[in-house]
């Protein structure tokens, strides 16, 4: 992360001045730079093309095969919260963008994404305008070689993912790079905020390209993950909207993706700087 002392990124409420953030270290005499400890559960399929095109906003297609990437994150000792971490689980689509002056941009568009701290939720809307979601997501449950997750909301269990790597073994290299190549150029995001009292009208509607590896990993680059792969699914229970009433649609929809042929199941463990500052708008 980089010290921002020429430019200030204000964030609600404004009044009090600048405040500390993923892309914006605290002025406090404790803080400590350096990355983020990480382990990373991926449950990937094939679906179908038709039932993930509609998820994609405008500009954006999908690349090669229709494919569906949920993502479990487990952070620790994240410098910008004094040591403290979260978890995320969200819902990554290869597509591509063809831009301006027939740039292309690859990278994994995030559909949806669950974390279950406040600070990141508001920073990352405002700032990255990832599209995230408040939701309970209780550290997975490891036992007799399997990964158990479940993600709830209110009480309702609305996601659960199975996985059974072997701790032993490397992902064999071939999965790996496939993986890697699925990632482009970094995490593609639709930023929409409506204008204040005329509701049909965006403050902001266009779409964000956070790079994966961002300056901050290139500045100190940080050793490649352990990987390991395996089996694993994922299972949506439908919510009505009494379960989830501002979520319910949400989960429906990917409650409906068919899942027509299982990819390897990956967990990596490692560091790694996700502050994205170097974030930009692709057109």
């Amino acid at each position: 992360m980089t010290l921002l002392t020429d430019t200030k990124i204000r964030i609600m409420p404004a009044s009090f001045g600048a405040a500390g953030g993923p892309r914006q270290a605290p002025d406090h005499a404790d803080y400590r730079d350096g990355p983020i400890r990480f382990t990373r559960y991926i449950v990937r399929f094939l679906g179908r093309a038709e039932q993930l095109e509609p998820l994609l906003p405008s500009g954006l297609a999908l690349r090669g095969e229709a494919m569906a990437q949920f993502h479990f994150f487990c952070l620790r000792d994240i410098p910008w919260l004094a040591g403290r971490g979260y978890n995320i689980l969200s819902l990554m689509i290869p597509v591509t963008h063809a831009g301006q002056d027939d740039k292309v941009t690859d990278g994994v568009y995030c559909a949806v994404m669950w974390e279950n701290l406040g600070d990141p939720i508001i920073t990352g809307r405002e700032q990255l305008g990832h599209p995230k979601l408040y939701a309970q997501l209780p550290d997975p449950r490891r036992w007799n070689g399997e990964t158990s997750i479940r993600a709830s909301w209110e009480g309702f269990t609305f996601a659960e993912m199975q996985l059974a790597c072997d701790p032993d073994t490397d992902a064999a290299p071939d999965v790996v790079a496939d993986f890697a190549a699925s990632a482009g150029s970094g995490i593609i995001a639709h930023k929409y905020i409506p204008r204040s009292g005329d509701w049909a009208v965006a403050d902001a509607d266009y779409l964000t390209l956070s790079p994966m590896a961002g300056a901050s990993s290139r500045r100190d680059p940080q050793p490649p993950p352990s990987v390991r792969a395996g089996t694993g699914s994922i299972r949506f229970n439908v919510p009505t909207w009494q379960d989830m009433p501002t979520q319910y649609h949400i989960v429906q929809a990917l409650a409906g993706l068919e899942q027509v042929e299982a990819l390897p199941a990956l967990i990596m463990e490692g560091t790694a700087y996700l502050d994205f500052h170097d974030q930009k708008i692709i057109t």
